[in-house]
């Protein structure tokens, strides 16, 4: 007779998840409700869409009935739901059937669900560039292709292209990056060089950026890679572009203007 699951993986118990069409769970709005979280009004990630569409949905979220309307209320996984009901939008169009997404019911007091809100998104640490460079060869070794790997990690194939050029960088400028001393464009010019030169460079590009923050850092690094520097636009100009753009590129306008909202939380 074969072992149920608690048996074969030596578990102490298991939990059931029900699965939920993501255009019936509800995203709650009411700033009253204890299950209300601003993130709520983020634009949907097409990245995250475009990675439930290849993967669907890995981790399940939370949920809570609403005792006064009957309503399936997400407490965690705002962003998830609504990247599945677009990914769905683009399965139906294909005429694939559309995904259906895990939900865990939430044991807590409705009333302390903020607790659950805020811990599950201050807990999540994001990986280091060079664990992604690494993640991602290892994908591409197993047969994975850049659009994939893109798909994957929520970013565009020249991401994937700049970050795996970080494995071939000298250490000294892998911890740079890793410390978030210099960017991966840096990185990738630097690839170019022989290790010595990286070496050399990389020293230089972190003494330029140790005694200046934001953009005039960015401008002393640019200097130090022999690069133009850009005439500065006014805040006008970036909102007129911000208008226009879509994905990272809005996403960096975002946190030049210093309104970017946690565009990595997946709440």
């Amino acid at each position: 007779m074969a072992k149920n699951s608690i048996d074969a993986y030596g578990a102490s118990g298991k939990t059931n998840a029900l699965s939920f069409d993501p255009e019936v769970v509800v995203l709650v709005t009411d700033k009253t409700s204890p299950l209300y979280d601003e993130r709520v009004h983020l634009p949907v990630d097409e990245g995250l869409a475009k990675n439930i569409d290849f993967l669907g949905v890995l981790e399940p979220i939370l949920i809570l009935k609403n005792p006064e309307t009957g309503d399936v209320e997400v407490v965690v996984g705002r962003q998830r739901v609504k990247a599945a009901r677009l990914a769905n939008q683009w399965r139906r169009a294909r005429g694939v059937a559309p995904l259906q997404i895990p939900a865990l019911v939430h044991k807590g007091k409705r009333e302390s669900a903020l607790d659950v809100i805020v811990a599950e998104n201050e807990a999540r640490t994001a990986d280091t560039p060079l664990g992604r460079a690494e993640k991602m060869r290892k994908l591409a070794a197993i047969g994975r292709s850049e659009d994939q790997i893109a798909i994957i990690f929520k970013c565009t194939v020249a991401t994937v292209r700049d970050t795996m050029r970080l494995l071939e960088c000298t250490a000294a400028v892998q911890e740079a990056v890793d410390s978030g001393k210099v960017n991966l464009g840096h990185a990738k010019k630097l690839a170019a060089l022989p290790p010595a030169e990286q070496r050399s460079k990389v020293q230089e590009l972190v003494a330029a950026g140790e005694t200046t923050t934001g953009h005039e850092r960015a401008r002393a690094q640019r200097a130090v890679m022999g690069e133009a520097v850009a005439r500065m636009k006014t805040r006008k100009q970036i909102e007129a572009e911000l208008s226009k753009a879509k994905g990272e590129r809005a996403a960096a306008l975002r946190w030049v203007l210093g309104t970017d909202a946690t565009a990595g939380a997946r709440q």
